[in-house]
């Protein structure tokens, strides 16, 4: 009996710490962000989380991966952030909330670093380098080519561009080219680019926007990296013969290397800019909130360039 007694007590004992392992386990396992109100930056391997409304960033993460982290996209069909890392070659990642990083190496990927990124609402990852050319992988969970190169295809005109994004409005991706400081529509199924024209607000500047998201309404916010100012063009989807409203709209932190990503169906608070209360909760009033310059009666407010790490 008391051997009996005893066999049995060491195999409960072993259940027990086999559930334990399996329960931690399970929960080291990284979850999804779930689109969040945050537009994160990446600055080589650091991550900033980024308030649009108010400009204020922190610090999240730093030295998540070996090499740096670009072309950077939040993915719907998932909750995650996908990026292309520059190093070892031909390699997406998968990043969690808690900054977690899962590899995928894609041996068909031509080599060299892709710096522009974003994913398509059913989670096609699009992403390049400079010129016409583009590449797909699909990073559905629940598609049958999960993790599948899907060629390589081409753009009917060449950009100059630091970064991209799929509008949830129209399904259409946007950019800005910092040479030209023009608007461009690509439609993501045909390659086809259309030229929406120069946005006012960045008239005579001459920027890279390596940072931009998208909210809701189809609002399109860029970020300048030698400034860290993020501009503001209103519902680029509705933007017809070239007239669009733009305005700076908050400041973020400077940087020669910048990549951004947002659910782009979360919301971004705005400020009323003539009602003297703070609406979008950053401590500003009125004309005092940079999204206001030149706004009723609101002067306009003037950015000036430099550039570092953040």
């Amino acid at each position: 009996m008391e051997k009996n007694y005893i066999t049995t007590f060491s195999y409960k004992l072993i259940a027990i710490i086999i559930y334990v392992m399996l329960s931690l386990n399970m929960s080291a396992q990284s979850e999804p962000f779930n689109c969040d109100y945050n537009a994160y930056l990446f600055q080589y391997n650091d991550i900033y989380a980024l308030d649009l409304a108010s400009g204020s960033s922190y610090l999240v993460a730093e030295n998540i991966t070996p090499g740096n982290v670009n072309g950077v996209g939040y993915n719907t069909t998932d909750g995650y952030l996908w990026g292309y890392l520059s190093t070892p070659s031909s390699t997406i990642v998968r990043i969690g909330k808690d900054y977690t990083v899962d590899q995928y190496t894609i041996p068909e990927l031509p080599t060299g670093n892709k710096y522009v990124g974003d994913i398509s609402p059913d989670g096609v990852y699009f992403f390049k380098a400079g010129g016409s050319s583009y590449f797909k992988v699909d990073i559905n969970p629940e598609s049958a080519t999960y993790l599948e190169y899907l060629g390589a295809f081409k753009l009917s005109q060449s950009l100059g561009i630091a970064d991209w994004a799929f509008n949830a409005a129209d399904g259409m991706l946007y950019t800005v080219e910092g040479r030209t400081r023009k608007l461009f529509k690509i439609d993501p199924e045909t390659g086809k680019v259309y030229n929406l024209g120069e946005v006012p607000i960045l008239e005579g500047l001459s920027y890279t926007f390596g940072a931009v998201y998208f909210d809701v309404d189809g609002n399109f916010y860029i970020s300048a990296n030698q400034t860290g100012s993020v501009y503001k063009i209103e519902q680029v989807q509705n933007i017809t013969d070239g007239n669009m409203n733009s305005n700076i709209f908050a400041f973020g932190p400077a940087a020669s290397s910048n990549d951004g990503a947002r659910c782009p169906t979360a919301p971004v608070p705005q400020e009323d800019c003539l009602n003297g209360v703070d609406d979008d909760g950053d401590g500003l009033v009125d004309c005092d909130d940079p999204s206001c310059s030149g706004v009723a009666s609101c002067p306009v407010i003037v950015t000036t360039s430099s550039a570092n790490k953040g």
